[in-house]
């Protein structure tokens, strides 16, 4: 056989052949049928509450009410299934769930109970029982653990400062997971208020929540210490609004660590707005035009509640920056955007 350039010729290649004993477990495999799906078949997908997943910080942390996701992965409808759940070094609770799941559906389910924790980072697991009271064929996926934190516990008193801006409406809701209402304020679409109360909380778990219509500025609350410390800064928002869960405990400490919380709100008029500002320390707040150059300027004390008018009426057009600085760092609270005034 004569061979082309460049092409070597090794011959004809010689057939492997494999013994009957290889080739018979192959062949089985071959023709063995796929596993038909189980008629019962439960599943516990995901721990919303309570969890560390970024994609449910909203509801988190948390103190009441887990939140888990159940799937019916079984050819049968699912009517019924028990489940184990609780926090890993706690005594674990039992809840009962019925209902009608369809076969490939999932459902949210919320537990009852308080949520036990320690301090920091805990584990939460769940387990699911036999779905309808059937064996559950699969078993690998009847059991979900998951990290989250604590959520926070202060001491008592709490005094609890409200900002309600003009233009939106809303509601804001201080209760007890016992039941108590502390705080129950809803207001209209009217001139800005600030209303503050001190309150004496009882050890227990609590629900901030605050809602608006969404058609204004966010309302504020923010919660202090009796050390005029500010533990906790929440803004309202539309629709379903913003939920902070807390605990109240006998030996929380009663100061902690301050924070910083700043709020720019737009008054009616060109240039014309409001920072409503609580520093943990001494700071300097300022207005910056679109080259650094500093505007207007106030020194802000420490740990007060204060108020700070902004006119920037007489400005050109541009961007303007408000700026507070606090322990030699810089930090933009918010723009006001300038436009030329449209001609007459």
């Amino acid at each position: 056989m004569r061979e082309r350039p460049g092409v070597r010729s090794f011959g004809a290649v010689k057939p492997v052949l494999l013994p009957v004993a290889v080739l018979l477990p192959l062949f089985a495999a071959a023709q063995k049928p796929a596993r038909k799906p189980a008629r019962f078949d439960a599943a516990v997908v995901a721990i919303i509450v309570p969890s560390d997943d970024p994609a449910h910080a909203a509801l988190n942390p948390a103190v009441q009410e887990p939140r888990i996701v159940l799937a019916n992965k079984g050819t049968e409808s699912l009517s019924g299934i028990s489940v184990r759940y609780g926090t890993v070094g706690f005594a674990p609770r039992m809840f009962a769930w019925t209902g009608r799941l369809a076969p490939g559906a999932t459902t949210e389910v919320k537990l009852t109970h308080l949520i036990d924790m320690r301090p920091g980072a805990n584990t939460f697991t769940v387990s699911l029982g036999d779905p309808n009271g059937r064996k559950d064929r699969n078993k690998a996926d009847n059991t979900l653990s998951g990290t989250f934190t604590s959520a926070d516990a202060w001491g008592s008193p709490l005094t609890v400062r409200m900002r309600v801006p003009a233009g939106n409406g809303g509601r804001i809701r201080l209760e007890s997971t016992r039941g108590p209402v502390h705080i129950d304020h809803a207001w209209k679409s009217g001139n800005d208020t600030v209303l503050s109360e001190t309150l004496r909380l009882p050890p227990g778990s609590y629900l901030l929540h605050a809602v608006d219509s969404g058609k204004a500025d966010a309302a504020s609350v923010r919660i202090i210490s009796a050390g005029a410390d500010l533990l906790k800064a929440v803004r309202s928002a539309p629709k379903e609004g913003t939920l902070y869960q807390f605990r109240v405990e006998t030996d929380a400490p009663l100061d902690a660590p301050s924070r910083t919380d700043a709020l720019l709100l737009m008054r009616p008029g060109r240039g014309m707005a409001l920072v409503d500002l609580f520093a943990a320390k001494s700071a300097r707040l300022s207005v910056k035009n679109g080259r650094g150059e500093v505007l207007m300027e106030w020194p802000v004390p420490e740990q007060l509640n204060k108020e700070y008018p902004i006119d920037l009426s007489a400005q050109p057009a541009g961007s303007y920056a408000i700026v507070l600085s606090e322990d030699g760092r810089e930090t933009q609270v918010g723009l006001i955007d300038l436009f030329d005034a449209a001609p007459r």
